[in-house]
Order: C-alpha cells, then structure tokens, then sequence
C-alpha cells in the first residue's frame, strides 16, 4: 500500500510541477504582454524593471495555474494509471479506489490551505505592486507618453492620437506631427475634441507641460459643459443652471469654438501627482474587510445638523443625487442624498490608505450622528471577498472530480487530458465570471454565484469517486 501511495504522489507532484510551470509562463505572458512589453517598446521600462513586474506576476498567476495544474495533473496521472490496467492490478489486489486515493486528497486539503494564502493575501499584495510600477513606469518618462498611431491615455484627463511623430534632430523636447486627435475627457465624458493635420508639440521640464501647435485645427465643444472649460464651475449657482442633468439630454450638442493655428498647453503635474488607487480585486481579505466596515460610515456631522460627511472605499463614486436611509446599529434613524460634492480625508487620517474620499451629503430626515452608516451598497465587496475564499477550494473539487473522469476516459494520451482539464475550468470560472459581472445588482446575490462551482464539482466529483470506488 505504502509503496502506491509513493508511486501515485510521486507521479501527481512531477506532474503537478509540469503543469503549473506550463500554466503559469502562458498566463504570465498574457497579463504582462501588453501593459510591459508596451512600455518597453516605447522605452519607458528597463531590463531590470521587466524582471521585476514579472516577478510581481507570478504569485497572482498561480493562484490561477495551481488548481489548472493540479486539475491537469490529476487526469493525466489517473488516465494512464487507468490505461496501463495499473488500477485493475491493484483492485485485485484488495486495494479499494478511495484507499488508493486518500494521500491524494490529503494533498489538494493542504494545497487548498496554500491557495487560501496565496489568493488572501500574497497575490493580491504582488498584484498591486505590480500595477503600481507599471503606473510609475508610465509616468517616470513623461516624453516616452507620445507614440506613433497609439491612443495614449496616461495624460489626466486627455486622450491624445498623433499619426505620425518625427522627433527634432536639435531638440529632443520638440517633435512635428501630422494627423493630431486631441480630445478632453471629465469624469469619463468626453467634453472637447480637438483635429488638426499637422502641428508641432515641445515639453518644458520645469512647467511639466505639453505645449501642442496645431495647424489647421478643428474645436468642438459640448454645449452643457462650457462651466467645465471656462471656469465657471467656481460659481455653484451658474453651473447649475448650465448642466442639464444626462437623463434628460438625448444627445449632447457640439459647438465650434475655434479653427486654423490654435495653442494648446496640457498639464502632465497632475500625473506625478498622482497616487495610484488599487482596484477592489488588487485589495487583500484584511484590506477588503477594513473597506468594506468604513464603506458609508458618517465621520462628522455639521453643527446644524443639515450637512454630514461619509467615507466611501470604493473608486467609483455613487451616482450625485442618490438618496439613502442612515443606519444605527441595523435600525434606520434618518434619510440622507448625496450632493455630488466629495472632499479628500485629512492628511493625518489615520485611515487615509483605505478611505480616501468623503461624500458630503444633505440631511433629509432624523438625528444622524458620527458612526452612523450611510446605506451604499457593499455588494463589490462581498464579491471579492468571497471570490477569495472560494478560489481557495478549488483545489479539492479539482481532486474529486479529476480522479473518476481521468480513470473513466481511459486514455494515457496528454491532449485528452488537457482537452478536459480546459473545459473544466472554463466551467468553474463562468461561475465567477458571471458573479462579478453581476456585482451591480446586489438582488441577484452574486457573492452566492461564486461558491455554485465549489459545491457542484465537490459533490459531483465525491458522486462519481464513489461509485468508481464501487466499480460501476
């Protein structure tokens, strides 16, 4: 017995190993293939730093290649086992299958604890220096932005096109251009778009500032965002009366505002300025979980009690006018909207790596105190939180489903193996997929979506190894 335990972990761990390190070179070059090789390209990233994200990478990708190698691994190990008449040989023996397989899925239990540690904690803590030094790649070089027949769209508040680009011989901060696309984004809403054919771009290093010259040039402007782009959003009262709320515009009107040789200086302060903010899926469980208690917590309350101020942890702000009840210990103790207005956390907040904004709100009823919870929905949260620990899992139901399908298909060939290890996966993850596409809409319970796939395959597997174990 002892002797098939060794020779059945010895195949399933060289196999493992193989697998894994397949898995992990192909999802590694896909995740790092456009964000570094990009930079590289453009000369924004050296060797070195290369060396580095894909090193950052490789705990993040293999909390994905462990249960697809350990999957894998499985059906190959077990089909040839099957094939070889190796499994017969040990039935008449006197060897049952669930006796065989027990070293086995006491292996998936501790790659399961392994996953739980990888997947809560160090992938996503490598996840987010990995895209923080992508971020900071990107803007160390600010000249490195403009390329050639690219949208770049690491300028704040800019997406810029230019056709083609012929650097200054004398100068390397002077380029011309031909073919220009300019056009001003707020808030995610393009607001001026800007053409030209041709035109010439320098970058003063001490002002951080792109001055674009542009010939020929073509202005347009949305009519409801001129407060925007004249300074007028310092006066409440007249932006207000400019904007017209989206619901009730159709389709936005463009003006021309200028043509022929215009100037047009834009700003790059703001992108070394910048912090770069992780999204909720780059946060460890503890971080999650320190989001998720502040996510809405009232901080203040104005003397008069007409104005309070609440965090909200996610990057998305809700939408302006929102109107929500405030909660006490579960119970409901007033009402309050969202006035579209938000105010960065002190400096000296204790808390200002997890809550960077507070809402100000507009009480509308009841006595709302600091601690008191304004009702934002917590569902993103619930749904990373959860894919985290079910992913952990994924290891086990791999295991028993992988063990009777690998002996059923009796093949000792890899590409039968590999076929059915892919098609697996491809179910188990539509599940998470489909819960994360569902995190808006929190009365589907999309937290719940994500563990469908951890009980169907333990179960079904557990049904199958069963009655294999039976001989049927």
């Amino acid at each position: 017995m002892k002797t098939l335990h060794r020779y059945l972990l010895s195949q399933v761990l060289a196999t493992l190993l193989l697998t894994v390190a397949i898995f992990t070179a192909v999802l590694l070059m896909g995740n790092a293939m456009k964000e570094v090789l990009a930079l590289v390209v453009k000369g924004q990233a050296s060797l070195w730093a290369v060396t580095k994200a894909f090193a950052l990478l490789i705990p993040f990708v293999i909390s994905f290649s462990l249960p697809m190698g350990l999957l894998t691994a499985m059906l190959l190990v077990f089909g040839r086992f099957s094939a070889d008449q190796e499994l017969t040989a040990a039935r008449a023996g006197g060897i049952s299958l669930l006796s065989l397989v027990t070293p086995l899925i006491l292996l998936s239990v501790l790659l399961t604890g392994l996953s739980a540690w990888i997947n809560l904690q160090v992938a996503p803590q490598c996840r987010t220096a990995y895209k923080k030094l992508v971020y900071d790649l990107a803007k160390s070089n600010p000249t490195a932005l403009l390329a050639e027949n690219t949208f770049v769209t690491e300028v704040p508040g800019h997406v810029i096109y230019i056709g083609q680009l012929s650097q200054n011989e004398t100068d390397p901060h002077q380029w011309t251009m031909q073919n220009i696309i300019i056009n001003r984004v707020e808030n995610g809403e393009l607001i001026q778009r800007t053409r030209a054919s041709r035109g010439e771009v320098g970058y003063d290093k001490k002002t951080k500032q792109f001055t674009f010259r542009l010939f020929e040039a073509q202005v347009n402007v949305r009519s409801d965002k001129l407060s925007i782009l004249f300074g007028e959003m310092n006066d409440p009262e007249k932006a207000n009366e400019n904007i017209t709320p989206a619901k009730e515009e159709e389709s936005p009107e463009w003006i021309p505002m200028a043509g022929g040789e215009i100037i047009l200086p834009v700003s790059l302060l703001d992108l070394e300025n910048r912090i770069y903010r992780p999204k909720l899926s780059y946060l460890t469980f503890g971080q999650l979980r320190e989001k998720l208690e502040h996510h809405g917590k009232v901080t203040n309350v104005e003397n008069n009690g007409s104005v309070a101020y609440a965090y909200c942890t996610t990057r998305d702000l809700p939408n302006a006018e929102l109107e929500l009840d405030i909660f006490r210990e579960g119970k409901s103790v007033g009402r309050a909207r969202f006035t579209g207005e938000v105010m960065l956390a002190d400096s000296n907040d204790r808390r200002r790596e997890i809550s960077e904004t507070k809402l100000i709100l507009e009480i509308l009823d009841g006595s709302i105190q600091p601690g008191d919870r304004f009702a934002l929905d917590q569902t993103p949260f619930k749904v990373q939180m959860h894919r985290q620990v079910s992913f952990s899992f994924a290891a086990i139901g791999f295991t028993l489903i992988s063990i009777p399908l690998g002996i059923r298909t009796h093949r000792r060939e890899t590409t039968a193996g590999i076929a059915m290890a892919l098609a697996l996966v491809l179910l188990y993850y539509s599940f998470v997929i489909l819960g994360q596409a569902l995190e808006g809409k929190p009365h589907f319970y999309p937290h719940y979506v994500i563990w469908i796939p951890v009980f169907l395959f333990q179960f079904v597997g557990g049904w199958l190894l069963f009655r294999s174990n039976r001989g049927v």
